[in-house]
């Protein structure tokens, strides 16, 4: 049996990373992929509100995409409008090793953040 779900109001962002664990040597990257989703996590396609990432701990903030092709948003900066609800935050490690966390925000939507290790 198939279950579709409608969207409810967008709500908040959710981030999941490729993976948790980064090398520590200054080259190692993660993929984070930024959702708006409603209460309920049901992802909101037709968002396309602009998202601001915030990097703090070992690591920089390196370059975001949404899958636009007619998108102007600079892909270096630390901001970008989300795509069918959704876009991709790069971070890279430092040669330090420690944490590395993510803060995502948007207007009018709770913030999402994730904490990376790096060895």
């Amino acid at each position: 049996e198939k279950v579709i779900r409608t969207a409810g109001k967008p709500h908040h962002l959710q981030l999941q990373v490729d993976r948790k664990q980064l090398t520590a040597d200054g080259k190692d990257l993660a993929y984070i992929t930024v959702s708006v989703v409603d209460k309920d996590g049901n992802l909101c396609p037709d968002d396309g509100r602009e998202v601001t990432f915030k990097v703090s701990g070992v690591g920089t903030f390196r370059a975001a995409a949404n899958g636009d092709g007619s998108c102007l948003d600079l892909f270096h900066l630390p901001h970008m409008h989300a795509f069918a609800g959704q876009l991709t935050a790069i971070v890279q490690s430092s040669e330090q090793a420690g944490t590395i966390t993510l803060q995502a925000t948007a207007k009018g939507l709770k913030p999402g953040s994730i904490t990376l290790q790096t060895k």
